[in-house]
This record gives structure tokens, C-alpha cells and sequence, in this order.
């Protein structure tokens, strides 16, 4: 029998928390509000408006593309990425394609064992979202509430091999994005969205073979277990003789069920050209220097620290650095636990944290 491997790479939207949107000044928060209301001319598209950038939107940008270990790039460019659908007003996305903001880069994901793998970056830019089609029997109706809300999009390399692994991306991820307060990335709000690239291959193959992608996902559970369904799937269809063919997938959670909306689009379907109404984002050395200042310790570093410097174990220093309110919950405690962190430790892992699930 053949052993197959996966081959997955990961498309992640993470909605920046901004108080107002990239190019107006409508907020950017608009979670609950009534459809249609949190909207101005020019987040709508209409004719004779301009974009004005939102600052705010390249530093906390920049700053997760510090924390990704991109390279920031001192010059970078909106394009114009066109496509037509009914939730994006002006018939274009305002994104950028060849110059980004970020170039490169990685994540270290922790695995179970405590060592960690890297996981590239191959693209880290900046965009302006679409509205929100809600889908009504016989009918669509449309919100343009969050159209223009910042987006940082990344596009990992085809670098996990499991629908696991895939969860446990998404899941670091998302814990990266709170603790440098980029994002919130409430994945019930749309906050974070991820699509999933999927192939197989025979084990020990190295070349890549034609991909399905799933698209829109806002729930890592829900992610996984499409992501594992289209494995199985791909895998019986080439042990029956078939062939995979590129198309775009939409998941239905209700009926756990994979179904095609369209074939896979290629770059060159958006005809993508440089923003007119834009000028380039520059960032000089000093700028990028005093934004990256401002990362703080991140997740891995400090849980590595805490076993080094307080002599925990490695799975104490994990739920310590679950969030960074936590960890720095621990570290303010250690001064009334002088001399005996692993005291400290216990106290909030089994006792503190046992009372706030006992009232959750």
C-alpha cells in the first residue's frame, strides 16, 4: 500500500485593531453594529473619493512582521487587485502584490516535545478587506461594514504536512498576534480567517503536486477536520485512478462536506497594477529600528527563559506563556515567592487557574 503525505500551506487574514480603517476615518470595529452604517464614500468605492492611509496600520504592520522575522521593507507599494463579486464595491481590492511591506521570513512552531520547526513565510503584506455576503434562502444580502477594515494577509510556504499540524499554526499564531496587541483575532468575529492549500504526494517524494484550496475558515476546529477530509479525499481519488484537479473549496461544517465554488484563480486572473491614487510607503531605517523597539519578549523566548532563569519544567513555562497577561501575572508574583519560583508556579497553574475554570 502507498504511504501519502500532506502538503499544506496556510493564506492567514489577521484584521489589525486599529481604531479607524486603512483609508478613512469609519472604525474599524464594526463587530454587531447594523449592516450598512459603519460605512463612508470612500470604504464604499464611490466615484471622486481618494484613500488617505491610516499610520497606525504600517506600524502594527511592521511590528508583526518583526515578530514573523521579516524583513521590513524600507519601500513598498499598493496594487490593485481586481476581481468581481458582490461584497466588493469597487469591483477591486486595494492590496499589495510584488512590493510588500514584509519579505520573507518565519515562525517557529512549537511542537509537543518542546523543540520547535520552522515554518517560512513566504509573504507578509497589507490590504484592505471586502464586505460580508450573508447567504438568506433565494436571496444574498450584502453588509459593507467591514469593507476597508487594515488586513495583514501571510502566505506560508507549503511547509506542514497534517491537518494537526495545520490547527496547531493557527493556534500559535493567533496567540502571537494578541500578545504584541496587533490584533485580536477573534476568529467567532471574522477577526482571523485562514484558507488551507492542500496536496499529497507519495513519502519521500520532494515535488509538488496540483493543490485544492479551502477557502475562508474561521474556526480552527472546523479547519482541521476540512482540511482532513480533503486529505482522505485526494487519497482515494488517486488510488481509484483519478486525477486532482486545482478548484477552490467551500466547506460546510453541518453536513461535514467539501463542495467546489469555482476553479482556482492564478495571479494573473486579478491583473493586478500599481495603485494610481497611492503614493509608496517609505520607511527609513530609524522608523523601522524605533517600531521593532517596541516587540516585546515574545512567547517562545520567554517561556525558554523561564526554564533557564526559574527552573520549571518546560510544560509549567508553556501554560505560564499561554498569554502574556499570565506570564507577566507570574513574574510580578515571584516577588512574593523570593527564592522559590516553582512555588509560584504551582500556586497559579493548580490553584489559581483551577479556581478560574471551577467559575468559568
Amino acid at each position: 500500500m502507498t504511504n501519502y503525505e500532506a502538503v499544506i500551506g496556510l493564506e492567514i487574514h489577521v484584521q489589525l485593531n486599529t481604531n479607524s480603517k486603512i483609508f478613512c476615518s469609519c472604525k474599524a470595529d464594526s463587530w454587531g453594529d447594523p449592516p450598512n452604517t459603519n460605512i463612508c464614500p470612500v470604504c464604499t468605492g464611490q466615484p471622486g473619493v481618494l484613500p488617505v492611509p491610516n499610520q497606525a496600520v504600517f506600524e502594527k504592520g511592521a511590528l508583526l512582521a518583526g515578530a514573523m522575522q521579516s524583513e521590513i521593507q524600507p519601500v513598498s507599494f499598493f496594487d490593485r487587485k481586481n476581481y468581481f463579486y458582490p461584497d466588493l464595491p469597487k469591483g477591486y481590492q486595494i492590496s499589495q502584490y510584488d512590493l510588500a511591506l514584509g519579505k520573507g521570513g518565519y515562525l517557529d512552531l512549537p511542537l509537543e516535545d518542546g523543540s520547535t520547526r520552522k515554518v517560512k513565510i513566504e509573504k507578509l503584506h497589507i490590504e484592505e478587506d471586502a464586505g460580508k455576503t450573508i447567504h438568506k434562502p433565494g436571496k444574498r444580502l450584502l453588509d459593507f461594514n467591514r469593507c476597508g477594515v487594515p488586513l495583514v494577509e501571510m502566505v506560508t510556504g507549503p511547509d506542514l504536512r497534517s491537518a494537526d499540524e495545520a490547527a496547531d499554526f493557527i493556534r500559535y499564531l493567533r496567540k502571537l498576534v494578541r500578545w504584541i496587541d496587533v490584533s485580536d483575532a477573534d476568529m467567532e468575529k471574522g477577526k482571523m480567517r485562514f484558507d488551507a492549500n492542500v496536496s499529497i504526494r507519495e513519502q519521500g517524494d520532494t515535488e509538488l503536486n496540483p493543490k485544492t484550496e479551502i477557502k475562508n475558515m474561521n474556526s480552527i476546529e472546523h479547519g482541521r477536520e476540512a482540511i482532513k477530509t480533503e486529505i482522505s479525499r485526494q487519497i482515494k481519488e488517486v488510488e481509484g485512478g483519478g486525477k486532482i484537479e486545482s478548484w477552490t473549496l467551500d466547506w460546510d461544517e453541518e453536513n461535514k462536506t467539501l463542495s467546489k465554488m469555482r476553479s482556482k484563480e492564478t495571479e494573473a486572473d486579478y491583473r493586478y497594477f500599481k495603485e494610481p491614487d497611492l503614493l509608496a510607503v517609505k520607511l527609513d531605517e530609524t522608523q523601522i529600528q524605533s517600531l521593532l523597539s517596541g516587540l516585546p519578549e515574545l512567547p517562545l523566548e520567554r517561556r525558554e527563559r523561564f526554564i533557564h532563569q526559574h527552573k520549571i519544567s518546560q510544560k509549567d513555562a508553556g501554560v505560564l506563556t499561554s498569554t502574556r497577561e499570565l506570564a507577566d501575572y507570574y513574574e510580578e508574583t515571584l516577588s512574593f515567592y523570593k527564592g522559590e519560583p516553582k512555588t509560584a508556579a504551582n500556586w497559579i497553574i493548580n490553584d489559581l487557574l483551577g479556581l478560574v475554570n471551577e467559575l468559568d
